[in-house]
């Protein structure tokens, strides 16, 4: 479920990362990487912060 949702929001900023430039072929994925990147960041951050529980 967990990856399930991982995997929603990393297509889901690919795509808007997409629509915010010209749309050109291969650039996908550098979308995805660029998305899947940032949402990494945002995880390490938040266990940071003390948002997360980690077990």
């Amino acid at each position: 479920m967990i990856e399930d949702q991982t995997q929603k929001w990393i297509s889901d900023a690919a795509y808007f990362n997409s629509l915010n430039r010209d749309t050109k072929p291969g650039q996908d994925v550098k979308d995805w990487l660029a998305a899947e990147k940032l949402y990494f960041q945002l995880m390490k951050k938040r266990v940071k912060t003390g948002l997360v529980k980690i077990n």
